[in-house]
């Protein structure tokens, strides 16, 4: 019998202790991007407790690889694995990687789709042919949706073209929960009737709010809480008929109400305009918008406890090291992106009631995997692609306890030798188009930041990825065509191929969500969705963290970093509140 009490991996821990012990904390240079930063002795600790070597990429880095596996806003038309047939997808076609519609892939037994180790081969090579060989979820919904165009569902309904989601007649929204009859909505729950809205909680017919709770009948809000019948405020509290941060009568605020059309898209420009004056320069930002946190650092946390420059937790995260999308009992985890329940986990993305693992990519309830992708309930696997319920699997080949841990040994002995352990997968295995990617969506990542990560470089229409068919160039509007108010849109747009020359791709308009437009009375958009949203995304505090003083005291903070607002006003959390009392 293998003896437990011994070291599983005795080789390898040598070699890496012997790293550990030379490691000091001091000032690094990211060997990717050239950023410096400060590797603490927290840092440094993470590194011991997970037992690999100190990462050579900066803390803001590795997210943006991390992000670049996550889905970002992305619908791709792929090709069935076998038949060739046409399906929706997040995963581009000219990544290499073909799909199967959830249900198939769940009925099918990838066990047999494998390679045998090669230590004469990077075993990043040879995972990554595997990654080639075994066709991927295509849509990877948890509830499955209905009516809907919709990927990651969580349950929607009647809903078009959705991500991470779970709500009714919802329309170019991801991470939205429980919403309904909403468009544009990002990370934000319990919003009904409304349009554009971001990082928010419990709204009802409102547009163009950023940061609020619990507002009703508004326009134009930042950072407001228990708001009704304002336009255009910022940092207000259990306010009404407010008109850009003046306090009005009911009768002269609905007087000036009713004389702005927001059906119109000439009269949103100008009124965004004023909104981004107002942001620029009457509007304090808090260092964060944190929650109910104890000891813990970062952005968007929520009931956190000893969580270290992470972002967005929700749901009691526990004694974490730069993760990010936390949800459930998150704990002792380093460099997680979209974690639900899951501990003792490291530089790993999408993995839910999860242990011990480590590198791994959309695995959800497995223990002490490493370097594995897709694989369900699986136990002490390196390198599987696919699995389901298995134990002890190298590269999709079954080994005998004792042999599984000695070739484990090898292998990331050799991993060390060839500079690869202790990195996450290259970003050739992702299956996003990079400037559309999460590190672009969530991080702020420019082109530039794209192309250092080191992504394949293809054009986003190839193999057919941007329309199932054909279009008759003579059908083809300009999107400069698209009449300014809601009022004018007719019937007659419906379905027709609208041309936007940015984003190099066509678009359209379907029936409900003209129906939607008109209901809420919002302009028609005249741009791509996918530009739509990734627009919208950036506006928020971003998944990036720098050190700011406040504008009021000096006090240093951590903060995220906000590309449209590099100039903001920032103050720490108790002359924030300070000015709240006088000017909230």
């Amino acid at each position: 019998m293998f003896n437990y009490n011994m070291s599983k991996t005795p080789n390898y821990d040598v070699k890496v202790k012997a790293i550990l012990d030379a490691t000091k904390p001091g000032e690094r240079v990211c060997e990717l991007t050239g950023e410096k930063w400060n590797m603490t002795e927290e840092e440094i600790g993470w590194y011991r407790k997970f037992n690999v070597p100190p990462s050579k990429y900066s803390p803001n880095t590795r997210w943006k690889i991390l992000a670049y596996f996550s889905t970002g806003f992305q619908f791709w038309w792929n090709k069935h694995f076998e038949t060739g047939e046409s399906v929706l997808s997040f995963h581009h076609p000219a990544t290499g990687i073909r799909v199967l519609p959830d249900q198939e892939w769940l009925e099918r037994d990838f066990s047999n789709v494998s390679l045998l180790l090669s230590t004469d081969q990077s075993f990043f090579d040879q995972l990554y042919i595997l990654t080639r060989k075994v066709p991927y979820r295509a849509t990877y919904d948890l509830v499955p949706p209905e009516q809907s165009i919709s990927l990651v569902s969580l349950g929607e309904q009647d809903c078009y073209f959705t991500l991470g989601s779970r709500g009714k007649r919802n329309f170019f929204s991801w991470v939205c929960m429980d919403g309904e009859n909403s468009s544009l909505v990002f990370l934000s729950n319990n919003v009904v009737d409304s349009h554009q809205i971001l990082h928010c909680n419990r709204i009802f017919q409102c547009k163009y709010l950023r940061e609020c709770f619990d507002c009703m009948d508004s326009c134009f809000l930042f950072d407001c809480r228990s708001c009704q019948y304002c336009f255009g405020a910022s940092n207000k509290r259990n306010r009404k008929y407010l008109w850009w941060n003046e306090q009005l009568s009911k009768e002269e605020w609905e007087k000036r109400r009713a004389e702005v059309n927001l059906g119109k898209r000439s009269v949103v420009e100008e009124c965004e305009q004023s909104f981004e004056k107002l942001l620029l320069e009457d509007t304090i930002w808090p260092e964060n918008f944190n929650e109910k946190t104890t000891d813990s650092t970062g952005e968007y946390l929520n009931g956190s406890v000893n969580c270290s420059q992470c972002y967005s937790a929700v749901s009691g995260s526990l004694y974490n090291f730069r993760c990010t999308y936390s949800i459930g009992s998150c704990s002792h985890c380093a460099f997680c992106w979209g974690s639900k329940d899951t501990s003792e986990s490291y530089f790993s993305v999408t993995i839910a009631g999860s242990n011990k693992c480590q590198f791994c990519f959309r695995c959800p309830q497995n223990d002490t995997c490493y370097y594995c992708l897709m694989c369900d309930n699986c136990q002490y696997c390196f390198g599987c692609v696919g699995l389901r319920r298995k134990k002890y699997y190298i590269l999709n080949q079954p080994y005998t306890e004792e042999n599984y841990w000695k070739e484990v040994d090898k292998i990331m002995c050799k991993m060390l030798e060839d500079n690869e352990h202790g990195d996450f997968f290259p970003t050739k295995f992702s299956s996003t188009y990079g400037p559309e990617s999460g590190a672009a969506v969530y991080c702020g990542s420019s082109v530039e930041e794209i192309r250092q990560l080191g992504p394949n470089n293809f054009d986003p229409n190839e193999q057919g990825a941007t329309q199932r068919k054909e279009i008759d160039p003579k059908l083809i509007r300009l999107r400069t065509d698209i009449p300014d108010s809601i009022d004018e849109l007719t019937d007659d747009w419906i379905g027709v191929p609208i041309y936007d020359e940015e984003a190099k791709r066509t678009f359209a308009f379907l029936k409900p969500e003209i129906e939607h437009y008109r209901s809420v009375h919002v302009a028609p958009p005249n741009t791509h969705f996918i530009r739509r949203t990734n627009k919208a995304s950036v506006l928020g505090q971003l998944c990036s963290l720098e050190k700011r003083l406040c504008s009021n005291c000096a006090k240093e903070s951590l903060v995220a970093k906000c590309e449209n607002y590099p100039d903001r006003k920032i103050y720490c959390k108790s002359c924030y509140l300070n000015y709240l009392e006088e000017h909230g």
